[in-house]
């Protein structure tokens, strides 16, 4: 098999690559590529050899006619490309050439060009393996920044979604990947929610889950405004260096299950609205507002001057100087009803409790509650912690409104016994 030497002018090669005669092997090479550096991209197409351009002019070999006579006079074709391509400028495109797939925007509900199939009472779209609806979805849920940028979190299974929708949030998109799973959804009816159809592959490539669910929802971060909070007590609770997902997850949980007023997030601690916080909190998020990245200086924007401060602390002999002046209880010896607005400190379990926490308890008249332990465990994790010491605060709130109640209802009682005792008297008399 015989062997020729090709070389496209128009690429302005700085070398000519050998091609065989059957296959072609042509790989056109600009000067910047010949770089140690940048060898890998054109050599993966392995051409059989490689000569620069004087080698080829010493060999006497026109490669132009070679050229015209392998693919034909392209000149005419570029320069229609580039009279096209000078027009489209004229008209005012974007210098900054795009493809046009890249280029698209949706118009109204669903991208143009998609066709809209219905079943089970929905109308969707069905999305190729290859699509990128899903996954420039996925990349605005990403990290904190790109979440706050899009106002964008990221709901994954059925539950979670029903949660959401149950709390009133309203869907941006929705993926599914069986049809029968939009039964599952209570989706409110009269609003025209994106709903989209992929291939279960393309939702495992991306969700961190080992085994993910057919249905991922993508909503707004809800504001502080738009939580509805019911059956509340005057209690919040203060994050200090929690880092872990899921502590933070089961922190929200908590505090959303006993009816506290507001979560609170100091600087530091980890994204509330990261998906693996999202299904630690089991839908808690949903019902508690929560206030995030907040410095100690701000500490007069969540802090009213007659909150009571309760560290979560152990045992453990304090560092701080602050800490050891602070008065020390079991969480049981603690009467919070007495208090008319409580504020609940908890640490993370890696960094623990910060100097800062320490001072804002010895401003606001406060002290360290511990949980005691036993065979030789010297902590709990945060959410078990919290979980300890936030419902004796809610017993102690419900024990001192039903004896409010009772005193109420005997005073009651009284006052009606001594009306039929006044009324028999006057029908004796």
């Amino acid at each position: 098999m015989f062997t020729k030497l090709l070389s496209k002018p128009i690429f302005r090669l700085s070398v000519v690559i050998l091609v065989n005669e059957n296959i072609l092997r042509a790989t056109p090479v600009l000067a910047k590529d010949v770089k140690p550096r940048n060898f890998a991209r054109w050599t993966a197409r392995k051409p059989s050899k490689v000569f620069t351009t004087d080698e080829v002019s010493s060999a006497g070999i026109d490669t132009n006619e070679f050229f015209k006579s392998e693919f034909g006079n392209t000149d005419s074709q570029d320069k229609d490309s580039s009279q096209q391509h000078n027009v489209g400028l004229e008209k005012g495109a974007d210098k900054n050439f795009v493809k046009d797939s890249e280029k698209v925007k949706e118009r109204g509900l669903y991208p143009p060009g998609k066709t809209v199939h219905s079943a089970e009472g929905f109308d969707y779209v069905v999305l190729e393996e290859h699509d990128f609806t899903f996954s420039k979805m996925m990349t605005h849920v990403g990290n904190r920044n790109m979440r706050r940028k899009h106002d964008l979190m990221l709901l994954e299974g059925k539950r979670l979604n029903n949660d959401a929708l149950q709390a009133g949030l309203v869907p941006k998109k929705i993926f599914f990947t069986q049809k029968n799973y939009l039964k599952e959804l209570n989706l409110p009816s009269g609003l025209k929610i994106p709903l989209f159809k992929l291939p279960y592959k393309t939702v495992k490539l991306w969700s961190k889950l080992d085994v993910p669910p057919g249905i991922i929802g993508f909503y707004g971060i809800p504001k502080e405004d738009d939580i509805n909070t019911s059956d509340t007590i005057p209690v919040k609770v203060l994050c200090d260096n929690v880092r872990d997902p899921g502590n933070m997850g089961s922190i929200i949980r908590v505090a959303a299950s006993v009816g506290c007023t507001q979560v609170i997030l100091m600087k530091g601690c980890t994204d509330p609205w990261d998906s693996k916080v999202l299904r630690a909190a089991a839908g808690g998020h949903f019902h508690i507002p929560i206030l995030m990245d907040l410095t100690w200086k701000e500490k007069e924007e969540f802090l009213h001057p007659s909150d009571i401060v309760f560290l979560a602390d152990s045992n453990t002999e304090q560092k701080h100087p602050e800490g050891g002046k602070l008065p020390h209880h079991m969480y049981y010896d603690v009467d919070y009803a007495s208090s008319s607005s409580i504020v609940v400190v908890i640490g993370g379990e890696t960094e623990g409790l910060s100097y800062d926490a320490f001072s804002l308890a010895a401003h606001h008249k406060g002290s360290r509650v511990s949980i005691p332990m036993s065979n030789c465990v010297e902590s709990l994790n945060s959410g078990c912690a919290l979980s300890v010491i936030l419902f004796e605060i809610k017993k102690q709130f419900l024990k001192g409104r039903t004896n409010r109640v009772t005193e109420k209802t005997i005073e009651s009682n009284e006052e009606m016994g001594d009306l039929e005792d006044s009324r028999s008297s006057r029908s004796i008399g």
